[in-house]
C-alpha cells in the first residue's frame, strides 16, 4: 500500500491505495480509455487463459460477469476522483484518468507523460477502444513493447513545431524492435486511395531501416483491398490481416504483403527480423517543391525510439534513490538530448 493525497470536502486528506490499483492509473495514462473488461484482463490475470484474456481486452463480456476485485478497484478510484466514468452511445462503460489522477502519478514519480490527455470524443471512442484492445494483446499476451499514438505525439510535438509542421501522421501503435520496428494501423473503415497514397508516401520516406506497416482491418475484404493498392504503389512495406483473424490467433497470425511475404508480431526464431525491404519510389508520386521526395529523409525523425516504458501488467512500487531524488521509474517525456532535435551546427490527428 502507498499513501496519496487527495482533495475532498474542502480539505486535503491522506488515503491508502494498493500497488495493483495504481496500475489502473498508469494504464489509463497510457491507453486513454479502458473498459472494465480491459482492466480485469491486464490487472487480474490469475486463473485466466489467453483466450479469456483476449475476450476481456475487447470488452466482450456483460457488465455483471466481471469479477468483484476489478470492479471494486475501479469504483474506489472513481470515489477518490482519480478516474471518471464515460458513457458513450452503444459502448460499454469506459473510464479515463482525471487531472487529479495524473497529479497523483506525478507525486509518486510514476508519471510517464507530462501532458494530460483529454477524454475521447464520441466519434473516436470505438476506434480508440479497439486500438486499446489490440495494444493490450501485443503488450500483455505477446510481451512486445508498444507505444500509443498519444505517447509519440508528446515525444515528437516539439520537433514538429520547431520545423514548422503542426503534426505528423503517426500510427495508432508502434512496436519497438531492433531488427524490424512495426507501425500498427487499425482500420475500421476503408479510406480513399489518395489518403493511402499520401500516408504511404510519408511512411516510405521516414520509416527507419527495415520497418514495416501492419494493418489490422475491420471492414469486409480489408486485407485484399489494401494489398491491391499496395501493389499499384509498389508499397512492399505494407502488410495486412483481418481483425477476426488477429483475435482468433491471439495476435499470432501472419500479416501478408502483396508479394506474399509474411510478418509476425510475435518473435519467431526462424525469422527474427522478418523480410528486408529496400524501398523504391512510388510510381505515381512526385515530390512537391520544397518537400522531401521519394527516398529522401525529413530533417526530423517521427519514428525515433520512445523512452523506456513499463508493461502495464507489472506491479509498480515507488522507490527513491539514496539521494532521495525522483523514482527511477519516472519516465521523462523526452530523452536528453531530444532525439528529434536538429543536429547542432559546428559553431555551437489525422482523421480515422
Amino acid at each position: 500500500m502507498v499513501k496519496i493525497k487527495i482533495f475532498q470536502k474542502g480539505k486535503w486528506e491522506e488515503v491508502e491505495v494498493g500497488f495493483r490499483t495504481l496500475n489502473i492509473l498508469k494504464g489509463l495514462e497510457k491507453w486513454g480509455v479502458l473498459g472494465l473488461g480491459q482492466v480485469e484482463g491486464f490487472l487480474f490475470p490469475e486463473g485466466l487463459d489467453e483466450t479469456e484474456r483476449m475476450n476481456l481486452f475487447f470488452n466482450s463480456k456483460f457488465q455483471g460477469e466481471y469479477r468483484g476485485a476489478s470492479y471494486k478497484a475501479v469504483k474506489y478510484l472513481e470515489e477518490l476522483g482519480l478516474i471518471e466514468v464515460q458513457r458513450y452511445t452503444n459502448m460499454p462503460r469506459l473510464y479515463n484518468l482525471t487531472k487529479d489522477g495524473h497529479r497523483v502519478l506525478k507525486d509518486l514519480g510514476l508519471r510517464q507523460l507530462e501532458e494530460f490527455r483529454d477524454p475521447v470524443t464520441d466519434s473516436m471512442v470505438k476506434h480508440e477502444a479497439l486500438v486499446t484492445g489490440i495494444g493490450l494483446v501485443i503488450s500483455e499476451l505477446l510481451a512486445r513493447p508498444v507505444s500509443t499514438e498519444f505517447e509519440r505525439q508528446v515525444l515528437s510535438r516539439g520537433a514538429a513545431q520547431e520545423h514548422g509542421r503542426e503534426a505528423f501522421p503517426l500510427p495508432d501503435l508502434w512496436v519497438a524492435d531492433a531488427g524490424q520496428p512495426k507501425a500498427i494501423e487499425v482500420e475500421r473503415t476503408q479510406k480513399s486511395a489518395e489518403r493511402y497514397r499520401k500516408l504511404w508516401s510519408f511512411y516510405r520516406d521516414n520509416l527507419p531501416g527495415s520497418a514495416v506497416v501492419l494493418y489490422i482491418t475491420e471492414f469486409p475484404n480489408g486485407p485484399r483491398l489494401l494489398l491491391s493498392r499496395a501493389r499499384k504503389l509498389l508499397a512492399d512495406f505494407i502488410y495486412a490481416c483481418g481483425l477476426e483473424e488477429f483475435r482468433s490467433s491471439l495476435g499470432r497470425c501472419a500479416f501478408v504483403g502483396y508479394r506474399g511475404a509474411e510478418v509476425h508480431l510475435e518473435k519467431r526464431p526462424d525469422h527474427p527480423q522478418g523480410p528486408h525491404h529496400q524501398r523504391v519510389a512510388m510510381a505515381s508520386l512526385s515530390a512537391r517543391p520544397g518537400s522531401a521526395g521519394p527516398g529522401e529523409r525529413l530533417p526530423i525523425a517521427p519514428f525515433a525510439p520512445p523512452p523506456r516504458s513499463i508493461r502495464i501488467g507489472e506491479l509498480i512500487r515507488p522507490r527513491t534513490r539514496p539521494d532521495q531524488s525522483a523514482s527511477p521509474l519516472e519516465m521523462q517525456p523526452f530523452p536528453r538530448p531530444h532525439p528529434l532535435a536538429p543536429s547542432p551546427s559546428p559553431e555551437g490527428g489525422r482523421q480515422r
